[in-house]
């Protein structure tokens, strides 16, 4: 499950090419940084916290991005829409376990907060979801917090 949950995770932050360029230059930049994973919903139960992955991911300003997991390291490029209700997202998988294959979904960003539903890797686009529910799907929610990083002098 663990392996499903970080794969779905990884697909779920893509970059946006069918927006307005500006929105999605902002969005990206609010997205920017590193986020950790504090929350996942499957089949619409919470998983508990001592079994959600450790996995962090990375976003660029541009949409590439990168995923580690204690067993793996990948990269893979996020597209957004952020003037979609609600805004959506793809992952196109570059290496690791799940290359070549995408992921759809849907989030929100509030603060440090984001929440991503995604579809599990090579899913239909047609199977992206339309809010942030998982019942009676394959999608999972993962809710990720940003790390905040050590200012040095």
């Amino acid at each position: 499950m663990q392996r499903i949950l970080c794969s779905t995770v990884l697909l779920a932050v893509p970059s946006l090419t069918l927006a307005d360029n500006d929105d999605v230059q902002k969005e990206f930049k609010a997205l920017q940084g590193k986020w950790k994973t504090v929350g996942v919903e499957a089949n619409g139960n919470s998983v508990p916290k001592d079994q959600i992955p450790e996995f962090i991911i990375t976003v660029g300003a541009d949409g590439k991005s990168s995923g580690k997991l204690p067993e793996e390291e990948f990269r893979f490029t996020l597209t957004i829409n952020p003037q979609k209700k609600p805004r959506t997202i793809e992952a196109a998988h570059e290496t690791g376990n799940q290359k070549g294959k995408t992921q759809f979904g849907v989030y929100k960003l509030e603060g440090d907060k984001w929440t991503v539903n995604m579809t599990p890797p090579g899913a239909k686009e047609a199977n992206r979801p339309k809010d942030f529910t998982t019942k009676d799907s394959a999608n999972v929610v993962f809710i990720f917090e940003r790390v905040k990083e050590d200012k040095k002098p």
